[in-house]
């Protein structure tokens, strides 16, 4: 019998914030493959619902650092919380760069990788991806899911706190070495690889398995009333910086009475400021709601009739990617507006039928594609038809899963 060949995956986050890492798993553990996750246990309650999505009696999931209250010493968690809020402050104000502003525990998690001794790591997220390098140093083999442009992901007052350069080093340097690379989108592709000066990586979009369309709960729990045209937008915070304040705008414009619902974590004063440029006045309504558990959330999309995707050209990784959004749309069979970035061009070009583009910074294309579905019920109705078939076709992890699979057969 031959034995089961190990791949250990390196991230830093709880699975329930990061589907890429929850569905890899499990199509590596289905392959046959013997599959250990090293991450951040962050919150008791992400951790729960984390052990929902993974068989947990095939695979290890392991809290290399540990920062929750009962399960890890105060002194432990107060040093790593230390350390990291340190190498943040000296990046920020020195311009010191630092492995450990990028993520808690970085030698105690380079140790635990290496005694893993699996025969392929696959690295997640910044921290993961520096961890992936000093793995191919120490003779392993390595794999990159480069999720975002993480050097270029952040700009204003957060992207003063973090080692951007130490980031773009090793990001180079994963995407030379790697054995394999792979990101989200071609557009973002195609800026690694000018970037690094390197082959572009492979592609495997935020795309979900279509099982996930299946998933049964309240059915209507968003909306006020059930005649409305209802738009749905969700992050997981809701702030500046997502292009809201454009919707907004958009809306003064749009004649129709529609409904405006958007999920996630409210920042700081951003609801009351939110409203104050509403135009309530025009009939609109506005709802803001909490985040869900993920397998909840279709449920929640699929109440809905058009899915808002309003991402702004800055920084350059938002304007490349495709982020998860604009997928469990098309999944969940509704019609897209969504903003010109060269990553949801990509999607619209695919799917013209069910994805209508507006420019970034323009209300006035916002809302004309917002009237045009409002008004004419069988172009939405159409919308929505080929939404649900182009996820069926192109844009699902049942598809997309397959490429991955052969990708790690041929290089473990």
């Amino acid at each position: 019998m031959t034995e089961r060949k190990r791949i250990c995956i390196l991230t830093q986050s709880h699975l329930c914030r990061n589907p890429r890492v929850v569905k890899e798993t499990n199509a590596l553990n289905e392959a046959g493959y013997d599959v250990t996750i090293m991450t951040t246990f962050a919150l008791n309650t992400l951790l729960e619902e984390d052990r929902t999505l993974i068989n947990l009696k095939e695979i290890k999931y392991i809290g290399v650092i540990n920062l929750i209250p009962g399960q890890a010493s105060k002194w432990s968690i107060l040093k790593n919380r230390i350390v990291k809020r340190l190498a943040e402050e000296l990046t920020a104000r020195f311009n010191i760069q630092s492995k450990s502003a990028l993520g808690y525990g970085f030698s105690h998690s380079l140790r635990a990788a290496k005694a893993e001794k699996a025969d392929l790591y696959i690295c997640h997220e910044e921290v993961s991806t520096v961890l992936g390098c000093k793995l191919i140093d120490a003779g392993f083999k390595v794999a990159f899911d480069i999720e975002d442009w993480y050097s270029h992901a952040f700009s204003g007052e957060s992207g003063k706190r973090r080692p951007d350069k130490l980031m773009a080093k090793y990001e180079k340097y994963a995407l030379k070495k790697g054995l394999l690379c792979y990101t989200t989108s071609e557009s973002l592709a195609g800026g690694l690889a000018e970037f690094a000066g390197t082959k572009q990586p492979r592609v495997i979009n935020n795309v979900f398995p279509l099982a996930e369309r299946n998933f049964t709960g309240p059915q209507v729990k968003d909306k006020a009333n059930l005649q409305a045209i209802t738009i749905h937008w969700y992050s997981q915070t809701i702030g500046p910086d997502r292009g809201l304040e454009i919707v907004a705008a958009a809306l003064e414009l749009v004649p129709i009475p529609v409904e405006l619902h958007l999920r996630g974590s409210l920042s700081g004063n951003y609801k009351a400021e939110f409203e104050s440029v509403f135009p309530f006045n025009k009939g609109h309504k506005l709802f803001f709601h909490e985040l869900v558990p993920h397998m909840e959330l279709i449920t929640r999309i699929k109440e809905h009739d058009i899915g808002l995707a309003s991402e702004l050209h800055v920084p350059i990784n938002r304007k490349l990617t495709i982020t998860n959004k604009i997928m469990q749309y098309l999944l969940a069979g509704i019609a897209v507006i969504a903003s010109d970035t060269e990553g949801q061009k990509e999607v619209a070009k695919r799917a013209p039928a069910a994805v209508f583009l507006y420019e970034h910074n323009s209300p006035e294309q916002l809302a004309r594609q917002i009237t045009l579905l409002a008004s004419d019920p069988e172009k939405l109705r159409l919308a929505k038809e080929n939404a649900a078939r182009i996820s069926e076709e192109y844009f699902c992890w049942d598809v997309q899963k397959y490429w991955l699979l052969n990708w790690i057969k041929t290089i473990i």
